[in-house]
């Protein structure tokens, strides 16, 4: 971990002599088999079109997976519950996916993108949480003109809960997305505060202890925004 490369730098800087110990455990195991698990809340005008949100579901051995990614599951599949318990229903369908075997490689998103090669137009925008779980800090975005005053009203909502505007030149919506957001997929990103994010991911020390719920309440609130209105619009976000 970081903090352990911190103290073997402390160490060096004494001038004193290091004697470093790996234990090393790797095993081949072959191929294994994983899947995406996806959820519909199913839009009340045009169902075929979706809205993405989600969190990657495999983990790094070492860590209990609560940051990486963990909390990312928690916080697009509360999203999704809030939006569902309402009752109401957006024009779009909000897709929950919990994607399978991204530590492998973005396996799951590769996969997905396979299967919706006939239908890219019908992903209309998608955000993905895996940065851990501070406090979202600020939005950014890749959209068409036509659908830049719905982003700006999403920023609007979200400025008072700690979320700053930024850009529409950043494309990007989180790993798990990077397949579909390379072939054409616009995008949103929500930030979050990820300083102390590489202590702590891929690490013994990725345990759920490091996590603050009122951080995680701020999260689900800006996921919820953005699925409901990205979802409740009938904009392209596509630019031309």
């Amino acid at each position: 971990s970081n903090p352990d490369a911190d103290q073997l730098e402390r160490i060096h800087a004494r001038g004193e002599t290091m004697r470093v110990s790996l234990n090393l455990q790797p095993k081949a195991l072959g191929e294994v088999e994983s899947g995406n698990v996806i959820v519909d809340i199913r839009g009340s005008e045009s169902p075929d079109e979706v809205v993405i949100i989600g969190g990657h579901l495999d983990s790094w051995d070492l860590g209990t997976g609560a940051i990486d990614d963990g909390a990312g599951v928690a916080i697009a599949t509360a999203a999704a519950k809030l939006i569902l318990d309402s009752g109401k229903r957006p024009k779009r369908s909000i897709r929950l996916i919990l994607w399978g075997a991204e530590e492998a490689g973005l396996l799951g998103g590769f996969a997905y993108l396979e299967r919706h090669k006939k239908d890219l137009d019908k992903q209309i925008i998608g955000s993905e949480s895996d940065f851990g779980a501070g406090r979202i800090w600020q939005l950014t975005s890749q959209v068409s003109a036509e659908a830049q005053p719905l982003v700006n009203k999403i920023a609007e909502l979200l400025v008072p809960i700690g979320v700053a505007p930024g850009s529409n030149d950043a494309p990007g919506a989180g790993p798990d997305l990077t397949p579909l957001v390379k072939a054409g997929m616009p995008s949103l990103r929500l930030h979050q505060d990820g300083n102390d994010y590489f202590d702590l991911h891929h690490t013994a020390d990725d345990t759920l202890d490091k996590i603050n719920p009122h951080d995680l309440d701020q999260n689900v609130a800006a996921f919820a925004v953005f699925a409901w209105l990205a979802a409740d619009s009938g904009l392209s976000f596509k630019a031309p």
